[in-house]
């Protein structure tokens, strides 16, 4: 059984980019916890208590039960020591196989911080002669999504079919009413329509109906032979 880190730098940002992948993790029997760095507000919609409840209706639809949320500041989210240690002892304490992060570039700030944190909590977790929570520990493989907010996505190194897991992440997905309709104010697409876009796309490249796409950081090794069909 594998053991799966999931970082959000906001609720929804998981769903949005890995919500099928993460129903079949769990399907699978993978023990997969996500971590919210930040509560997602200020938003023009949402509040902290609305927040919590949609997070909570989407965990539900993609059977997530473990999720914790570092309350580090939305919008101002910093690459600072602090905010490593804290992402490194949660590393520590789980121990994962494998830990996922947004992909870079990115747009938004805090995702580009978010992605600096994984990677420098990922070294500082295996750290000794450290006060530390947890004990020390190197996540072997670390792998990115893409977020949906993206105008160009780069070709990926691999997708994962989700044709049989879509409805599960859109559940999920809509569970984020108050970002839904506060996205859906600015732009001409709406922010499911955009992902069911952006997972058909991949989907067809892939020659399945849905999937969503991963860049690896390390090599990816095949031991499997069936991979090639």
């Amino acid at each position: 059984m594998k053991t799966v880190l999931i970082v959000a730098p906001h609720p929804d940002d998981a769903e949005l980019a890995m919500g099928g992948t993460i129903a079949k993790m769990i399907d699978a029997g993978w023990n997969v916890t996500i971590v919210d760095l930040t509560n997602g507000e200020p938003t023009p919609l949402g509040s902290e208590q609305i927040r919590k409840k949609e997070t909570r209706n989407a965990s539900k639809a993609l059977g997530i039960k473990n999720r914790i949320c570092l309350d580090l500041p939305n919008r101002y989210l910093q690459p600072t020591l602090e905010n490593r240690r804290k992402l490194a002892e949660v590393i520590r304490l789980y121990q994962p196989d494998l830990l996922f992060g947004p992909v870079m570039p990115d747009l938004h700030p805090d995702h580009v911080v978010a992605a600096n944190l994984i990677n420098s909590a990922r070294f500082e977790a295996k750290f000794h002669k450290t006060d530390m929570a947890g004990i020390p520990h190197w996540t072997p493989k670390q792998y990115g999504y893409y977020s949906t907010h993206r105008t160009i996505y780069n070709k990926p190194s691999f997708v994962v079919d989700i044709t049989d897991r879509w409805v599960a992440k859109l559940n999920a997905i809509r569970a984020y009413q108050s970002q839904i309709k506060n996205t859906s104010q600015h732009n001409s697409i709406s922010l499911v329509e955009k992902v069911k876009i952006i997972c058909r796309y991949f989907g067809q490249c892939a020659g399945v109906k849905y999937a969503e796409p991963f860049v690896g950081y390390e090599p990816i090794s095949i031991r499997n032979l069936k991979i090639f069909g």
